[in-house]
């Protein structure tokens, strides 16, 4: 059997370091190796090599700060770039397109506008009335003729008809034959003039979004206001040249209205004879009227002269026409989309319509008779239609561009503020120019006083037209109120082409300050309710 253990010796006290025995070998007496600890080689952690620093996991927030930080500057990348980039360019086509429709309003306006103060001065009231009547009557209708027809037909045939009536006037037609003609060229007016608006929204449906299709449809309507005001400085101008040519033929006066105690031994009379204090006042200004005969100016242009002018304004409205057949569009309009009952601009918008039309009417007819011609003849009459048509052009610029920047400051409610300020200052200018032609004495040493009038008259206005087109032009479903607007407009021509026969210039300018004050009242209200209407929009 094998020994058995030494039970004497004594146990060998455990080595307190585990690894510290050196590893068996044979070759030990050679070479001894390094005490490595068990954890050192457990963990592969070498001495000689740098410990590494414990990688951290990655944090959420620091992933989704990084990923919005990316996207933001993406975005910021995509605000420069849009801001950086040029805004869309409204095709050529369409802005040389309407260009040529516009010279084709203008050449329309040199042509009817002159002649309409020129007839409506003198003989020509009634058949002018019928046609603002006729073309009133046709007004509410014209979407429905222009959704038919469209803007190329509707506005080369108004065109037309104006070149015929011009026409007419150059030959010796019978009077129903003029009538007949006066009452269907009525019958294109009011179409004609929405078609010509409907343009100037379809060039600002091509300019982009919401914001430059507003600033599109501003200038638009004032490139086409200021051809129809140079227009009538262009054929005032073509007036004031036949003028130049074949001079107006003096009416004398008889001895018979002399006083009794005022000697008149022929033509002219004395210089005493208009000291008198009420023979301006019977004769010219405010108190003029139908029933009384003008007792100076003259008798306008002979049978030549007026039909050379009459022919040449035909020519400019033929040419007009062939303008339009060329620059407007035969595209038909869409329907609108609301209807025009329920749209307050149909209802709101008529008074200041109605004051638009009287007092155009008036310094069409009873302006330009007893304070232009019966003042100092037709020189004087048509040094104020120049002067009306030039300043209303000025200032339907200048006030289209306050209003557009005033809105572009404050918003819809700087919009707002600006357009009763505006009506608010309108107001009282006019007021004053009435209150100024009421009590100012028609005085042959004045003659430059109707010409500054008649300005100032044209400056009111363009503010009337630049307020109303600015509320009542563009948004959904604006051409039915607009239409009824027109009708509206037609009717105070027609009404003052009347008065022009019935009332005197007292009268008339008493009912001008009654219709400003109910335009105004009614003006500001479809400001509120617009204001109103935005505001629950946004």
């Amino acid at each position: 059997m094998g020994s058995l253990p030494d039970l004497t010796e004594r146990a060998r006290p455990l080595d307190p370091r585990p690894a510290a025995r050196t590893i068996s070998d044979p070759h030990r007496h050679r070479a001894v190796l390094t005490q490595i600890p068990v954890s050192t080689i457990y963990r592969k952690e070498w001495p000689w090599r740098k410990p590494r620093v414990p990688a951290r996991a990655p944090v959420f927030g620091a992933i989704n700060r990084r990923r919005d930080s990316a996207a933001s500057s993406v975005g910021a990348a995509s605000v420069r770039r849009l801001i950086t980039r040029q805004p869309p360019k409204v095709p050529k086509a369409i802005v040389r397109r309407f260009t040529i429709l516009c010279i084709a309003s203008g050449l329309c306006a040199t042509a009817l506008l002159p002649f309409t103060a020129f007839a409506g001065a003198e003989a020509g009231a009634v058949p002018l009335a019928i046609m603002h009547t006729a073309a009133a009557v046709v007004a509410p209708f014209s979407p429905f003729i222009l959704q038919k027809a469209g803007p190329r037909v509707i506005v080369t045939v108004a065109h037309v008809l104006v070149c015929v009536l011009l026409s007419a006037h150059t030959v010796a037609t019978p009077l129903t034959v003029l009538l007949f003609l006066y009452a269907i060229c009525g019958v294109t007016l009011s179409p004609m003039s929405l078609a010509l608006t409907v343009s100037a929204t379809s060039l600002a449906q091509a300019a982009g979004d919401e914001c430059r299709r507003k600033i599109a449809l501003r200038r638009a309507l004032r490139g086409l206001r200021a051809s129809q005001d140079l227009g009538l400085v262009l054929g005032s101008l073509l007036l004031g040249g036949a003028l130049m040519i074949w001079p107006e033929d003096v009416t004398p006066l008889q001895a018979t209205t002399a006083a009794t105690n005022v000697t008149v031994t022929g033509w002219p009379p004395p210089e005493e004879f208009y000291i008198e204090d009420d023979y301006e006042e019977r004769t010219c200004g405010a108190a003029g009227c139908p029933q009384i005969r003008m007792l100076s100016g003259g008798a306008g242009l002979s049978g030549s002269g007026r039909s050379a002018l009459t022919a040449a304004w035909a020519g400019l409205a033929l040419a007009g026409a062939a303008l339009a057949a060329a620059g407007a569009s035969a595209a038909a309009a869409p329907p609108d989309s609301r209807a025009s009952k329920r749209d307050p601009r149909a209802t709101l918008a008529a008074p200041m319509g109605l004051f638009i039309g009287l007092q155009q009417g008036f310094i069409y007819t009873s302006y330009i008779k007893w304070y232009g011609v019966c003042v100092g003849g037709w020189v004087g009459a048509w040094r104020a239609l120049c002067g009306a048509g030039a300043l209303q052009a000025l200032a339907a610029a200048t006030l289209s561009m306050a209003a557009a920047r005033a809105g572009s400051a404050g918003g819809a409610g700087g919009r707002g503020v600006a357009g009763r300020a505006f009506a608010a200052g309108g107001g009282a200018a006019h007021a004053s120019l009435l209150l100024a032609l009421l009590r100012w004495r028609a005085a042959r040493s004045d003659l430059a006083l109707p010409a500054v009038a008649a300005a100032a008259w044209g400056a009111c206005a363009a503010l009337w037209d630049v307020l109303q087109s600015s509320i009542c032009v563009g948004g959904p479903g604006w051409r039915g109120p607009w239409s009824l607007t027109l009708a509206s407009r037609h009717a105070g021509l027609a009404l003052a082409c009347v008065a022009r026969r019935l009332l005197c210039v007292k009268a008339q300018l008493a009912g001008l300050a009654l219709s400003l004050a109910a335009a105004l009242a009614s003006h500001i209200a479809l400001e509120f309710r617009q204001r109103r209407t935005e505001a629950r929009r946004s």
